[in-house]
């Protein structure tokens, strides 16, 4: 076992995955696993024949002390024992170097990030793999092809002896990160296993979308049965055995992956083949524990239409998405579900957990669902016109939905896509991911810890400082609605090109931990009366105008929610209703607005978009009939306010414009 020298970095990068690792009391887990892979008398028998162990002291044949071998080399031995095993018990010619143990202490085993880092990582052993999941390593411009990489390890193991032993903790965060490695390199992964030797014990770690778990240490050479059964799980010619979703397979030549294919259940009960459009998934964080979602790009075997494939692993008390799916099918700026399998496997199975559950452990279900495909992010837009007709769309969509019983939860920039090329009003944009969706009528309290930071409303990101928070209902997603088109605004032109990011935007990014802070940055921002004047030059003045109008209908529905937040529901009872019995007038207010900056982006004759260079402005200050004075007057943000002596007198905040 080594690490390169970024070890602390890599540690950065998988602190989040121990968050709920589990460590377990007894040895009956790594006892009983694999229990059916070989029969009591066939370990026998290779007991007996083999040179590698000692019925008589009945102990592996591995140095009892590594401090005198020959260059301190004591991981020859014990791979000498993994591949007796392997040779005897693995021998049918066709499967022949299907598995095999492999020495990689001093190899460098590159890592993939999302960055343009370059890590590398070394475990002790590998076990080598071939087959329908496993391809040779990405061969690097000018380098030799290497033979093994984290795309083709069915399992990692370390071995720690004399001086190299360390705490249980230390071997964790090693553990953590060969097994990352190996769910970014082979994105069909369940879950990975590594095990942990010294000269005396083995400890088994398995990591799955639940986190981490790990058995006490136990003697391998007074349980060499135990310890051969671990050997042929991790190393078994059954994908299943070894962690992997043999529902999608890929076809090798040359050792590298050239296509593939998913299996999905259709309602009718019966398998659809469907191809891969990619050998890659088009999405994967990396994340090994979490809902951990990856899409795949397919095409429909019949029509040839192109698909997305989504396989997620939701927290056991969640809805499943395909509920609100479900739901959703007919409805135009919505996504639309072709198929899907609600229950496909759970991480309590996957660590032969029945009755008892380890304190910490959560479970977690997968799913996968075959939906159809759309355009590109919403950030990909070409025009103002085509931006505002996709939001204005999935925020049709969104209220369809919503008058049958749903809240999204999660509206964000990466969960608003564009429609196909030409597609039809009511199609031009799409709102998809209802991972952290809920029922309306479950009322659920608003959760700062729900969505993605940037996009969330004012009361929900103060959900975690007031005592009974409302529920999130639809005028949080309007709200996050609204910071949508505030990012693309601030922070790109109106023909989607990038632009410098706007210090509002910059704000909310540098306090993103800081909940409240970001609340009260955007409570100011909503009381703000114009555009800042780089932003306006960028832009049609319909959409600066849509923009303004926006914030300026959400603001006091805000500060009229964070009001009732203060209150308890006793005192408040009745209040909060209102809310949800207006909700089609300000669906309906909302697309009317967009309705009508579309309807003027369409005369570009009555507006221009201040074509003046940002250079030219001496204060940096637009030249535009629009530009704000140099005072501006607007009521303090709501969380202000409530240290107010007198709350019937807002406080009027006199700032200069920027």
């Amino acid at each position: 076992m080594s690490l390169d020298p970024t070890f602390d970095e890599q540690k950065g990068l998988i602190l989040s995955e121990l968050a709920e690792a589990v460590a377990l009391e007894d040895d009956t887990c790594i006892r009983s696993l694999y229990s059916d892979i070989a029969p009591e008398s066939a370990i026998d028998t290779f007991l007996k024949k083999s040179r590698f162990y000692s019925l008589a002291q009945r102990r592996w044949k591995l140095p009892r002390s590594c401090s005198k071998l020959l260059n301190k080399d004591f991981h020859t031995p014990f791979l000498n024992v993994f591949s007796s095993i392997l040779r005897h018990f693995l021998r049918d010619p066709t499967t022949r170097g299907a598995r095999e143990v492999v020495d990689t202490h001093a190899i460098d085993l590159r890592h993939r990030e999302a960055n343009s880092v370059v890590h590398h990582s070394h475990p002790s052993l590998v076990i080598k793999a071939e087959g329908p999941s496993f391809q040779l390593p990405c061969a690097i411009p000018g380098e030799k092809q290497t033979k093994v990489g984290y795309s083709n390890i069915a399992a990692c193991i370390d071995i720690y002896v004399g001086d190299t032993k360390m705490p249980i903790s230390d071997q964790l965060v090693r553990a953590t990160i060969y097994a990352r490695q190996i769910f970014i390199h082979q994105p069909n992964r369940r879950f990975v296993r590594v095990l942990v030797l010294t000269e005396q014990h083995v400890r088994l770690f398995h990591f799955d979308r639940s986190g981490a778990q790990y058995t006490p240490l136990l003697d391998f050479h007074d349980n060499p049965h135990t310890f051969v059964r671990l050997v042929l799980g991790l190393s078994s010619l059954d994908e299943l055995d070894i962690g992997l979703d043999a529902s999608i397979q890929w076809i090798t030549e040359n050792g590298r992956k050239v296509r593939g294919t998913v299996k999905a259940r259709a309602s009718s009960n019966e398998d659809i083949i469907y191809q891969l459009a990619a050998i890659q998934p088009f999405f994967f964080n990396g994340n090994i524990r979490g809902p951990s979602t990856i899409c795949w790009r397919v095409r429909d075997p019949i029509t040839d239409e192109e698909l997305i494939v989504k396989d997620s692993w939701r927290s056991e008390d969640r809805l499943s998405e395909h509920i609100f799916l479900q739901d959703a099918i007919g409805i135009p700026g919505v996504v639309q579900m072709v198929t899907c399998e609600p229950d496909r496997c759970d991480t309590k199975s996957l660590r032969g957990l029945i009755d008892v559950l380890p304190t910490g452990f959560r479970n977690r279900i997968e799913t996968r669902i075959v939906m159809k495909g759309y355009g590109k992010s919403i950030r990909k837009y070409t025009s103002a016109k085509q931006l505002f007709c996709a939001l204005r769309d999935a925020i049709a969509g969104h209220m369809e939905l919503f008058k049958k019983g749903t809240i999204h939860r999660d509206v964000s920039l990466q969960n608003v896509l564009l429609g196909k090329a030409g597609a039809e009003p009511g199609y031009r944009g799409v709102l998809i991911d209802f991972d952290i969706s809920t029922l309306r009528h479950l009322k659920r309290p608003a959760d700062r810890r729900m969505g993605t930071r940037s996009y969330q409303s004012v009361p929900v990101l103060y959900s975690g400082k007031v005592p009974h928070p409302l529920p999130h209902d639809h005028l949080d997603d309007l709200e996050g609605f609204l910071y949508v088109l505030v990012h693309i605004m601030f922070g790109y032109d109106s023909n989607g090109a990038v632009h410098a990011v706007d210090e509002t935007l910059l704000g909310w990014e540098e306090y993103e931990n800081d909940c409240c802070r970001v609340g009260l940055l955007k409570e100011a921002y909503l009381t703000r009366r114009y555009v800042p004047p780089k932003v306006s030059k960028r832009w049609p003045s319909p959409c600066v105008d849509f923009i303004l109008a926006y914030a300026r209908f959400i603001q006091p529905l805000v500060q009229d929610k964070m009001v009732l937040n203060q209150l308890t529901p006793a005192v408040r009872k009745g209040q909060e209703e209102v809310f949800a019995a207006n909700s089609i007038q300000h669906y309906t207010h909302v697309l009317k607005l967009f309705d009508t900056a579309i309807e003027a982006l369409d005369r570009p004759d009555t507006w221009q978009v201040d074509d003046t260079s940002d250079e030219d402005d001496n204060d940096g200050r637009s030249d535009r009939s629009n530009s704000p004075p140099t005072v501006v007057i607007f009521e303090a943000p709501m969380s202000i306010r409530m240290i107010n002596p007198w709350p019937n007198v807002p406080i009027p905040l006199v700032v200069t414009a920027p």
